[in-house]
């Protein structure tokens, strides 16, 4: 027996003084004589030897009892008496007790009398059955101390009650609204409840045996697995304790809910279950025939079982004590006042409890950074099983090439695509992998992959919008079809077989993901966008494209030919219609992901049937843990000598002025903003001498209007045949703008004003020539009409607007708007190039004198380009922080 025990030290203690007994007879048969008499001329030795046992004796049991004592002090340190239990005593420590105490044992033997805690193994070993309506006493105080016991993380509480519809466990209600404590929050009363959960737990047992329990690694159940993981230090990862109580079994029951429960009751011991019942008598001794099989298996059941009572309220005859007299003393429950204050500060206590078996910092640290080679396929940890937290890993290659990905609003959904993207670019080196980021809802989602930046990305996209997109897939199509190229030129059909033959010409995967991909079927090139992500789908398997798609619902979305090309499917928690559309089409049936709750996801490869479900838990990735992941992966970057390049498109922010060598021109040329496709080129306007050659910007947004002069005066300043900038208006151009470069600039208050100053020198210099909501009829009388006769200004402005763009001028003109564009009267047929921003619809077909094209307006801090009235680029202009202008 284990001497560091109470038991065995007991046990231990009662040997000695059995050992002290015989030494004492052993000596008086030697020393004394037949009347029981020591003859004096021994007795000193007799006394001597006497003395020395018991020296020994004392010695011996006081280190007995020291040990005994010092052990009691452990235990009631951790597991006081239930009248004594405070809040301190609730275990936030994550360990599970080797032993639990309830009630006590009085040991006496002669002037010894003293109580020790009654201790019983954990985890307990056997089912255990309720005999009658007086025990359930017992019960309530085995369920105190285990709340307060174990891990509050790690303990789970079922209850069945058909007949009393709680009424059992209804001192505990308090805790039922707790889902970490009681997953159903609330006492199930019927068979349909019941199964669900059994269906659940069953679902779980297979999850163990399959993934969890290992017998290679000395791990083959519950107790051993946890010990494991305790002993590596990974308490996070350590399997929840079960408690089920099943009252009046069968009752309440149908046979498939019953053959759940016997299967429960056969694989408590190894999977950390803990089973109590009580069973309805009156069927076990039932005489109908059609109960006949029921009775047989309920009946087994019983005699699988313990007494509860057996169990808790037992005596230590069985350790055969030979002097130690023990008694077992019940344990007292806490009085109303005192169990209601321990219940409330446990509830407590287990909310603010976040530890958790899913960790996002784990799953990473469970392998090597750049560990992978992506040659045959992308191996993706997403989540962790709801059994033993074993990883859930997406198959991302030939077989299942691409993903679908939906769940309604709050779901967890953007939390699930970053630990996809973390773990796969945190397995494979940019080398082997790289992706395409694109939010298209008005998020930051991917915006903390821009700063730190990620190696892998070659595109961070926020807040695109569909005219973006496109550009993007139009550019992944031509990715695709350069590496279909590529592999024709070595002899190869497809990415694996070029790397196979190419080892030293590493291709990487392209992992493409999409937050609120629905948006790119908006529009009127819905047809070109379904098109190229067919070819992409179809197509991109091969070459090493894959595409992660994600919605919040597939309802109204025309999905049906792509479908079947996205194999992969995970649904987060999702309305039932759209649960059945996400993971395998509306015929599948396959409503479980209505029933999820964060953090809980389904992926499906089996093509929508419900056999096929793997529900997996989604790890938290938090901001700050994907910051400091990505320095670390930047630094190995850094170590390996990995450079990459990375687009990063803002949505509606503006791209940054370049530098002033950018703006240096051969010619006579603006430069505008950056074009809104994926390459992302600047903007350049040339204007020949050719007639028309003239620029008109209109729009309401201030900023934008500031940003656009800015941007033309160092075009103008920086364009090496343009000799000088006129400004026409009420603001005025400041020489500073022109980023200090010697260009001379004159600036009028008006055209008249203009034309007196400049006539002379109309055709002998080149020039940009500024108009600010210059009004041509009011200011100058232009154009020019035959009544009343037109002033000599006039006619000299109007030869020089005919000819100026032969002798190489150009006019940009700014209109506030299409009400001062229209009042203006300036010949609007002269310019070749339109840019409009901040129009509405209607105003942008004025603008264009076009009534056909039905577009919407730009959006907010964008502009459109217009050449000889057709739309020819849609592009954001530079923020350049023009003041001065």
């Amino acid at each position: 027996m284990d001497h560091e025990t109470i038991e065995g030290l007991l046990d231990n203690l009662d040997k000695l003084l059995l050992k002290r007994e015989k030494s004492y007879q052993l000596l008086d048969k030697q020393y004394k004589n037949e009347n029981g008499h020591v003859l004096g001329k021994e007795y000193d030795e007799y006394k001597e030897r006497k003395d020395r046992i018991e020296s020994r004796f004392n010695h011996d049991v006081i280190e007995c009892q020291r040990k005994l004592n010092d052990l009691c002090k452990k235990v009631r340190r951790k597991q006081p008496v239930l009248t004594e239990l405070t809040p301190e005593y609730i275990n936030e420590k994550g360990r599970f007790p080797r032993r639990v105490a309830l009630g006590k044992y009085r040991i006496q033997y002669e002037n010894l009398d003293i109580y020790v805690p009654q201790m019983f193994e954990f985890p307990f070993k056997k089912p255990m059955y309720i005999c009658d309506e007086q025990q359930m006493a017992l019960l309530h105080k085995v369920i105190l101390r285990l709340l307060y016991a174990l891990p509050t993380d790690k303990q789970e509480y079922y209850i069945f009650d058909p007949v009393g519809l709680g009424k059992s466990m209804w001192i505990y209600n308090r805790l039922f609204s707790n889902e970490k404590l009681f997953p159903q929050k609330k006492v199930m009363s019927n068979s349909a409840e019941l199964k669900t959960a059994l269906k659940a737990v069953m679902n779980y047992v297979q999850n163990l045996y399959a993934y969890t329990f290992d017998l290679q690694k000395d791990c083959p159940d519950w107790d051993s697995y946890n010990r494991r993981l305790y002993s590596q230090k990974n308490i996070t990862k350590m399997l929840p304790y079960k408690v089920f109580i099943f009252m009046d079994i069968p009752d309440g029951m149908d046979t498939e809910c019953f053959e759940m429960f016997r299967k429960l009751l056969l694989h408590s011991e190894k999977c950390g279950f803990l089973v109590l019942f009580s069973f309805n008598e009156v069927v076990l001794n039932a005489e109908d025939s059609k109960m006949k099989t029921r009775e047989l298996q309920l009946k087994q059941c019983v005699e699988d079982s313990l007494p509860l009572h057996t169990v808790f309220d037992k005596t230590l005859s069985d350790l055969s004590f030979e002097r130690l007299h023990l008694s077992c003393v019940g344990e007292k429950f806490p009085d109303d006042i005192l169990f209601d204050f321990l219940l409330r500060e446990l509830d407590a206590a287990v909310q603010r409890n976040t530890n958790s078996m899913f960790s996002f910092d784990d799953m990473l640290s469970d392998v090597d950074l750049y560990c992978k080679k992506s040659d045959e396929k992308l191996l993706v940890p997403c989540g962790y099983t709801t059994a033993g937290g074993s990883a859930v890993i997406l198959d991302i290659g030939d077989r299942y090439p691409h993903y679908l990905i939906g769940g309604t609003t709050g779901s967890g959904k953007s939390n699930l695509l970053h630990n996809m993207i973390m773990n796969a670019c945190w397995n494979y080196s940019p080398e082997e992998l790289r992706v395409y980021l694109l939010d298209f809802k008005e998020g930051v989602e991917f915006s903390r992959y821009a700063n730190p930046l990620l190696k892998h990305a070659v595109l961070v996209a926020t807040e695109a919008d569909t005219e973006y997109g496109i550009s993007v897939l139009k550019h992944l199509v031509q990715e695709k079809t350069r590496r279909y190229s590529i592999f024709k030129s070595k002899g190869c059909k497809d990415l694996l077989s070029y790397r196979k033959s190419n080892p030293t010409e590493i291709l990487p995967r392209i992992m493409v993901v999409i937050d609120e991909f629905q948006l790119l079927f908006e529009g009127n090139r819905k047809d070109n966008t379904i098109e190229m992500l067919s070819v992409l789908a179809k197509q991109g398997r091969a070459c090493g494209i894959h595409l992660i798609l994600a919605t919040q619902s597939l309802k109204g979305i025309d999905f049906g030919t792509l479908a079947p090309q996205f194999s992969g499917r995970i649904a987060l928690k999702s309305t039932a219609e759209d649960s059945k559309l996400l993971l395998g089409g509306i015929t599948s049936n396959n409503e479980e992901a209505s029933e999820l709750e964060i953090p809980y996801a389904i992926l499906n490869t089996s093509q929508g049937a419900v056999s096929g479900n793997i529900k997996f838990a989604v790890p938290e990735a938090k901001s700050q843990m994907i910051e400091e992941k990505l320095q670390i992966m930047n630094q190995e970057c850094i170590r390996q000598r990995i450079t990459t390049k990375t687009k990063v498109f803002e949505g509606q922010s503006f791209p940054k002025l370049p530098n002033e060598a950018v703006f240096e021109n051969e010619g006579m040329e603006l430069l505008l903003g950056e074009n809104l496709d994926y390459d992302a080129d600047l903007l350049r306007i040339s204007l020949s001498g050719s007639m028309e050659n003239n620029v008109i910007i209109c729009g309401h947004d201030d900023q934008i209007k500031r940003d656009f002069m800015k941007a033309v005066a160092i075009s103008a300043a920086g364009s090496k045949l343009n000799e000088r900038l006129i400004y026409v208006g009420d603001s005025g151009i400041d020489q500073s703008i022109c980023n200090g470069r010697s260009i001379p600039v004159s600036n009028y208050a008006c055209l008249r004003d203009f034309v007196k100053e400049e006539k002379e020198l109309f055709f002998t210099k080149q020039c940009f020539i500024v108009l600010d909501n210059v009004n041509f009829a009011k200011e100058l009388g232009f154009p020019v009409q035959t009544y009343p006769k037109p002033s000599e200004e006039t006619l000299e402005f109007k030869e020089f607007w005919d000819e100026a763009n032969k002798h190489g001028s150009h006019f940009v003109a700014f209109y506030d708007g299409m009400n001062r564009l229209k009042s203006s009267s300036i010949p609007i047929t002269d310019f070749r190039y339109r840019i409009g921003f901040s129009l509405n619809s209607d105003e942008k077909n004025q603008f264009l004198n076009n009534t056909t094209y039905a577009s919407k307006a730009p959006q907010k801090r964008r502009a459109f380009l217009a050449d000889n009235l057709t739309i020819c680029a849609w592009f954001r202009p530079f923020d350049n922080d023009a003041e001065g202008v």
